[in-house]
């Protein structure tokens, strides 16, 4: 054991994707983070048998040994993609088109001739984006109704996270190291994932974590290494409703102070008689929720909220700091817009608060899509 105290900045968090679930696989990628590492998660059975004393515990085992991680840090243009996929669990690379269409308006989902599915578009100032589920070749696609004449874009790559509609999303092994010791856990999931933005400060993400017992990692050659990467601020962020998700490429901005969503998965583990560590973890029914504050200046927000109103949201931030279009979408299909309040402070402006629930739009087939814009080719 080292003599040598440290501090919390010298720990590290690293992870890669198993291609067998439980089957531990070596790290590759550093996340950096202002908190969080490994913690056991121990449950206990305790024998309180009476032995004519008036002691109350006589004995006591583990019974269940898991692994957590509380992980939180900065929204980056790079390593946030292991997170969008461990939140939403469907990941497809997206063929980016930039063009004009003639005949007929494209709309998400329709397909091209070549099976070309069309899952996102996207406009920006005076272009529009075609982003697609697979290669086109030639210079224009169609699908006998509408034709768009483009041009490939190459300048960015597009990375599109869906929900993956089944109990059994990717898992990953989570390694911590720091002078002291390594470790590693191998079957984690992501449990919850929040990503926050509040005006001057950086966009943020907190998020928990469960997997199989802690194991130590023997590897003494471990060094960590990270890229360097682009974040996202709030003054490089905004919100957008509309009646539906094809109305959120022409909606007003909003003027916002804070914007928060949050998606929960609801882990369930399984355990199996023989050991302590548990055999399979789950993801189980799939929840979106969260709020945003704005200046109280009108009753248009809580008018929403007495009539039980749905509509699309969309936060996005883009750097336009970076060499490459560098940006990232979150869509909610459908959001039930249920809570409202507002502050009541004498001396402070009066700002109002107002919560959401995410809810499945079966017209777009979809709860909620995350597109990240990047430079990145391939993960």
């Amino acid at each position: 054991m080292t003599n040598e105290a440290f501090i919390g900045r010298k720990s590290a968090i690293w992870l890669w994707k198993e291609e067998t679930r439980g089957q531990a696989v070596a790290p590759v990628v550093y996340i950096p983070k202002t908190s969080g590492v490994l913690q056991p998660s121990l449950e206990t059975a305790t024998d309180d048998s009476w032995y004519w004393v008036i002691d109350e515990n006589y004995d006591n085992f583990v019974t269940k040994n898991l692994t957590q991680l509380d992980l939180e840090g900065i929204v980056r243009n790079w390593f946030i993609w292991y997170l969008f996929l461990w939140a939403l669990g469907k990941y497809t690379k997206c063929t980016v088109f930039k063009g004009t269409a003639s005949w007929w308006t494209p709309a998400r989902g329709d397909v091209a001739d070549n099976g070309a599915v069309l899952k996102k578009i996207i406009i920006k100032g005076s272009d529009t984006y075609y982003f697609f589920d697979k290669t086109v070749t030639g210079t224009s696609v169609s699908n006998g109704t509408w034709t768009i004449t483009w041009t490939v874009d190459e300048t960015f790559n597009a990375h599109l996270f869906e929900v993956l509609q089944n109990n059994n999303h990717p898992t990953f092994t989570l390694y911590d190291d720091d002078p002291v010791a390594a470790s590693y856990a191998p079957y984690c999931m992501i449990d919850s994932f929040e990503l926050t933005c509040a005006v001057e400060d950086y966009v943020r993400f907190s998020s928990s974590w469960l997997g199989k017992q802690m194991q130590a990692n023997e590897d003494p050659t471990v060094t960590p290494a990270y890229t360097d990467e682009l974040p996202f601020t709030a003054s490089m962020a905004w919100v957008r409703f509309a009646d539906t998700e094809a109305g959120l490429n022409t909606a007003d901005e909003l003027c916002m102070q804070n914007f928060r969503i949050a998606i929960n998965k609801n882990l369930a583990d399984s355990q199996c008689f023989g050991d302590t560590d548990v055999a399979a973890i789950y993801n189980q029914q799939f929840g979106i929720e969260g709020d945003f504050e704005a200046i109280y200046n009108s009753t248009t927000l809580r008018d929403m909220a007495l009539s039980s109103t749905k509509k699309a949201i969309r936060f996005y931030a883009e750097n336009a700091n970076a060499e490459t279009l560098t940006a990232l979408y979150i869509d909610v299909m459908k959001a039930w817009l249920n809570e409202w309040t507002k502050t009541d402070n004498n001396n402070e402006i009066i700002r109002q608060t107002m919560g959401f629930v995410g809810q499945y739009d079966n017209a777009a087939g979809a709860s909620i899509e995350i597109l990240l814009l990047n430079w990145v080719t391939s993960y």
